[in-house]
C-alpha cells in the first residue's frame, strides 16, 4: 500500500455540480479482498479450519470465515473507508445547498473529500487510477446526494450542520490523522 503526501487542489464548487450530475449508479469504492488474501498468502493465519486470519499494518484485522470478510481498523483514530463515507455526506449536502456555505466552507469540504478519496484509491487492493478515483467519486457523490435528497431546510439541518462541522479545523486536524497512516481503508468501525 502506498501513499502520496500532500493534499490534492480543492474541487471548485463548480465543477463538483457539473460532475456529480448524472452518474453510474455502482460503487468504484471497494476492496478485492480475495486479491488481498493472495498476495498476503504467507502472512495468513488459520486459527480453525475455514477460518483465514491476516494482520496488516495500520493495524487492520480482516478474517475470511466461511467465504464472508470482516475487516476491521483498530488504529484508534478511525476507519478511512467510513471517514470516506461521512466525507461524500458533507461533499453532497454542500453541492445540494451551496449558499448555505461560505465559500471557504465548500473548498475545505471539497479537500477533505479529496484526500479521503485519494488516501482509499491509494490503499485498497488493487489501488485505483487517478480516473478511476474521479469516476468513484463522482458516482459515489451523486448517489450520495440522491439517497440524501436534501430540501436545504430545517428538516434537514443534521446532514446540513454535518457539513459546516467537516469544514472546521479540529475536523480538519481529526481527518488529517484518520488519513495520516497508510493503512487499508476498510469501513469498521463506522460510529
Amino acid at each position: 500500500m502506498r501513499r502520496r503526501r500532500g493534499i490534492a487542489p480543492p474541487c471548485a464548487l463548480a465543477l463538483c455540480l457539473a460532475m456529480a450530475a448524472p452518474a453510474v449508479a455502482q460503487d468504484g469504492f471497494s476492496i478485492d479482498y480475495d486479491r488481498l488474501f493472495r498476495d498476503h498468502a504467507a502472512a495468513l493465519h488459520s486459527p480453525a479450519p475455514g477460518v483465514e486470519h491476516l494482520e496488516l499494518p495500520g493495524p487492520v484485522i480482516v478474517e475470511r470465515r466461511a467465504g464472508q470478510v470482516r475487516a476491521t481498523d483498530q488504529s484508534g483514530w478511525g476507519a478511512a473507508g467510513c471517514a470516506l463515507q461521512r466525507l461524500l455526506i458533507a461533499a453532497a449536502a454542500v453541492t445540494a445547498c451551496p449558499a448555505l456555505y461560505t465559500p471557504e466552507q465548500r473548498d475545505r469540504v471539497a479537500a477533505q473529500l479529496l484526500r479521503g478519496v485519494d488516501f482509499f484509491a491509494e490503499n485498497t487492493v488493487p489501488p485505483m487510477s487517478d480516473s478511476a478515483r474521479r469516476t468513484a467519486m463522482m458516482a459515489a457523490l451523486a448517489a450520495t446526494r440522491a439517497r440524501l435528497a436534501l430540501s436545504c431546510g430545517p428538516r434537514d439541518s443534521e446532514a446540513l450542520a454535518f457539513a459546516s462541522h467537516i469544514a472546521e479545523d479540529r475536523s480538519w486536524q481529526r481527518f488529517a490523522r484518520i488519513f495520516e497512516q497508510p493503512r487499508l481503508p476498510v469501513t469498521d468501525p463506522c460510529p
